[in-house]
């Protein structure tokens, strides 16, 4: 019995293509890649109307992520098209990167106005590292009413700007959503 080649998902290709396009930043691991992730898909749905990548994102103490990045990394490895390397960053941390292997990430499943908020997400946080877009989340109120590990809402881009203080009765508004 042979096996039919394996499909891969839009959050894998998104991951490759963000890998590519951020390997000359020297601040792209990880957590930068789990905040970029997580701006596209609800900046996404914020504009166009749904996510670009279908992830269900969860409340980590670092910020949100979306549950399906570790077994997607995980598929890309197996499968040759990329790799987690790890290096000293200073002050005894160490960053976790994932560098693409292919040339190209298969775009052709996202539109033009998602592949354009990719590039927006990207040049937004070109130079920010990873402490400081971890802090940028931590305004977002979906993140600050979801309890730890639980599912940050897709509506609650709708709340308020995360720019701004939240109020608390904001706070328990955007609680329901979660």
């Amino acid at each position: 019995m042979t096996s039919l080649p394996r499909t891969s998902s839009k959050l894998e290709e998104l991951i490759l293509y963000v890998a590519k396009l951020s390997v000359m930043d020297p601040h792209f691991g990880m957590t930068k890649l789990n905040k970029i992730l997580f701006a596209v898909d609800f900046f996404a749905f914020a504009r166009l109307g749904a996510s670009v990548t279908g992830q269900t994102y969860q409340k980590l103490e670092h910020g949100p992520a979306p549950r399906g990045i570790l077994p997607a990394i995980r598929a890309l490895e197996l499968c040759g098209r990329a790799t987690t390397q790890r290096r000293q960053v200073g002050f005894g941390k160490t960053q976790a990167r994932v560098v693409a292997l292919v040339e190209n990430a298969d775009i052709s499943r996202f539109t033009a106005a998602e592949i354009d908020l990719v590039h927006y997400v990207l040049s937004n946080f070109d130079g920010e590292t990873a402490t400081s877009l971890s802090r940028w989340s931590h305004d977002f109120i979906g993140w600050k009413a979801a309890d730890l590990q639980a599912d940050i809402s897709y509506e609650t881009v709708f709340v308020d700007d995360p720019k701004l203080p939240m109020q608390p009765e904001e706070l328990e508004y955007a609680k329901q959503f979660g």
